[in-house]
């Protein structure tokens, strides 16, 4: 059993050494497993919150909740503080949500604008009335209970992220998610290491061109001509150098009578 899941580890490595190097892959497969979970708790502004809603997908979901305060956890691969104002509810299909929330602090995955938020439209990060959650992710399974003065709590999965994990592990990315991927193919990414490229080797003949290269005039100085040296005298040698160890400090003479 054990020459058998080497084996296939080996074969993972061998593989994943064509699309990126091993540490992007141990770091993309992590963030995939992030992915799996949400778990967020929540501390409310003035007591204002109240609901409790819980769903197994948007086809069967029930309740309503009202919040405004912030939000501590883990949505996905977003770990930070989020500040909040939404009003959701519905039943089943006939669901909805009115969001307004930013990052308080947050990694690199709550960046507004970053490669991985601006490829595409996460979820995250939700300003906007939305048919269901808005998290853009139908198939998610959560719960959630808000009660004014004391703590809230948000808990759930996402199964189709199970599923992103386990094609993961192959190298593959149907979800767009994995951070290579992305900053392979980021249209901001994709300039910069173009310009960088330009500019990372000098040309072959760089030391003919050297070579040929004329010094630019010098307009605001004065060309002396050589003769004019030559006609201006006998040059005086320069007196010899004399170190102050040489030298002798005159005595002076006494003011006294």
């Amino acid at each position: 059993m054990r020459r058998h899941l080497l084996l296939a580890l080996i074969f993972i490595l061998i593989t994943t050494g064509i699309h990126a190097n091993v540490l992007d892959y141990f770091r993309d497969r992590g963030t995939d497993l992030m992915d799996i979970f949400l778990l967020r708790f929540s501390a409310a502004r003035k007591a204002k919150a109240i609901g409790v809603r819980a769903r197994v997908t948007c086809l069967l979901q029930l309740g309503a909740v009202y919040f405004e305060g912030e939000h501590f956890g883990l949505d996905r691969r977003g770990f930070g503080v989020w500040r909040e104002r939404r009003s959701q509810g519905g039943f089943s299909l006939l669901s909805y949500s009115s969001v307004e929330n930013d990052v308080i602090w947050g990694n690199y995955y709550l960046e507004e604008n970053s490669a991985w938020m601006t490829f595409e439209d996460r979820g995250l990060i939700r300003n906007d009335t939305f048919w269901d959650d808005g998290r853009r992710r139908p198939l998610s399974i959560n719960a959630e209970a808000q009660f004014g003065i004391l703590p809230g709590l948000e808990l759930g999965i996402y199964p189709i992220e199970i599923l992103d994990f386990i094609t993961g592990i192959f190298t593959l990315d149907p979800l767009n998610d994995d951070l290579a991927r992305v900053l392979k193919y980021a249209p901001e990414y994709a300039t910069f290491k173009e310009s960088y490229s330009e500019t990372e080797e000098l040309p072959d003949d760089i030391e003919d061109i050297i070579l040929k290269t004329e010094p630019l005039p010098l307009e605001s100085q004065e060309v002396i001509p050589s003769n004019a040296i030559q006609d201006s005298g006998p040059q005086q040698p320069a007196p010899p150098f004399v170190s102050w160890e040489d030298k002798t400090i005159p005595e002076t003479e006494s003011s006294e009578p």
